[in-house]
C-alpha cells in the first residue's frame, strides 16, 4: 500500500493553532448502531416532556472500507482511501466531545480500536499493518477518558 503524508493531507483542514497529535490508517470493521428507543422517547410517548438529544448524541462516525484518520486536540478528521492506498475523498470529522469511550483490542491480523459514541453506537476500526494503532489509541484515550 502506498504511503503518503497524512499531516500534509490534513494541513488545509486544520484551524489556526490546531495541531496533529496522531494519524492512523484503518479498515472499517463495522458498527453497532445506537439504540433506537431511549428513555426520553419513552417518556415523550407517555405525554411527558422529553429533552431533545444533545448535538454530540447525533454525530455519526464517517465510514469507508479503508480510511485515514487524523487526530487533533478536539476532533478526528477522516478520509477514504482508494485501492492504491492514497486519499480518495474527505469524509468528515468527529468532535471528540461526541465520543464517550475508546477501547483497544485485537483481531486476527492486528489491533482494533473501538470507538463508543455518545449516541451509543460502537464503531470498530481495524488498524492496518505497519500503522501505530497503539499510539493513536493512546492519544485518543488520553483526550477522551482523561487518563
Amino acid at each position: 500500500m502506498a504511503k503518503f503524508d497524512l499531516a500534509e493531507l490534513a494541513a488545509p483542514a486544520l484551524a489556526r493553532g490546531e495541531e496533529i497529535l496522531a494519524t492512523v490508517r484503518v479498515n472499517w470493521n463495522g458498527m453497532v448502531p445506537p439504540a433506537q428507543v431511549t428513555t426520553g422517547a419513552g417518556l415523550a410517548g407517555l405525554g411527558q416532556a422529553a429533552e431533545p438529544p444533545s448535538p454530540d448524541q447525533l454525530v455519526v462516525f464517517p465510514s469507508a472500507k479503508q480510511m485515514a484518520l487524523v487526530l487533533t486536540g478536539g476532533r478526528i478528521l477522516a478520509w477514504s482511501l482508494g485501492l492504491t492506498g492514497k486519499p480518495k475523498q474527505y469524509l468528515g470529522e468527529v468532535p471528540l466531545s461526541a465520543i464517550a469511550e475508546v477501547q483497544l483490542g485485537q483481531v486476527r491480523f492486528g489491533g482494533l480500536i473501538r470507538v463508543v459514541m455518545r449516541s451509543t453506537a460502537q464503531v470498530d476500526l481495524e488498524v492496518m499493518r505497519g500503522e501505530d494503532g497503539e499510539g493513536f489509541f493512546g492519544q485518543l484515550h488520553h483526550l477522551v477518558d482523561g487518563s
